[in-house]
């Protein structure tokens, strides 16, 4: 539970864009992967309770649709799982994650999902399509999409040098 609680939270708190329920489905993640520990068949552990949170999320986001906190509101350091010793650096970087979050956030779901598991949970494309339940060439595809659609809306927000980086 230590080593993924940060990038489980983290990838809650993106997925639902809500404190309580990020939390929430952290724990039931949690909880539902130690009951179910006797199916887990082996390959990434991370994978697996990723796709547990995933799973946990869209089911809790069907029972009820809870009013969401913005993404720039969101304890970064938190989100970011570090703190480091330089204010300035920083705050630049809070800002800049405020700005990455608010243009994620105007993504369709699909996007949001893939591109929260592979960047911020740091999944490989392989373990995001476990985690999502979907192909390998789907995951990238919407990669694709999803970077190009980020680089039109952060330009249109004037956020020049804060173009998604892209990894294979």
């Amino acid at each position: 539970m230590e080593r993924y609680r940060d990038v489980v939270y983290g990838t809650a708190f993106l997925m639902t864009r809500n404190h309580a329920s990020a939390e929430e489905a952290t724990q039931e993640a949690f909880l539902k992967a130690w009951r179910g520990l006797r199916g887990f068949r082996g390959g990434s552990l991370k994978a697996w309770m990723v796709r547990i949170l995933v799973n946990q999320v869209i089911s809790s986001g069907r029972r009820k649709r809870l009013e969401s906190v913005p993404l720039e509101d969101a304890p970064e350091s938190r989100v970011l799982g570090q703190e480091g010793p330089d204010p300035v650096a920083d705050t630049e970087r809070l800002l800049e994650r405020a700005t990455l979050a608010r243009a994620l956030g105007e993504l369709p779901e699909e996007q949001r999902q893939v591109v929260t598991l592979r960047y911020f949970a740091e999944l490989s494309v392989e373990e995001t399509a476990a985690a999502l339940g979907v192909r390998q060439g789907t995951v990238k595809s919407r990669l694709f999409r999803s970077l190009g659609r980020l680089r039109e809306i952060l330009a249109a927000q004037g956020a020049v040098g804060l173009e998604p980086e892209r990894r294979g």
